[in-house]
């Protein structure tokens, strides 16, 4: 994670709030890791629902960096295309 320079914050306002976004999820599947070590492992039929719950998180959050993560990737591609385009 990196913190968008100013030009590209005034270009994609959004980018602060979606960066934020991706920092909270990352503490927040590493404190349900911390909190649940056992998500770790392999699923059990047998854990307790609080466990599953917190795997499930674990995995969003995950999921959802990695959405942000492709979305930051395209939209900066797009906005480096169009300062390199020609301005006629």
């Amino acid at each position: 994670m990196k913190v968008p320079p100013p030009s590209d914050l005034y270009a994609l306002p959004a980018l602060g709030p979606l960066l934020v976004l991706d920092i909270a999820a990352a503490i927040a599947a590493s404190a349900l890791r911390a909190q649940h070590v056992e998500i770790e492992g392999d699923f059990d039929p047998d854990e307790a629902i609080v466990v599953t719950t917190a795997r499930v998180l674990a995995t969003e959050c995950e999921m959802l960096r990695d959405t942000l993560l492709c979305f930051r990737r395209r939209v900066l591609a797009q906005l480096a295309s169009d300062r390199d385009a020609w301005p006629f």
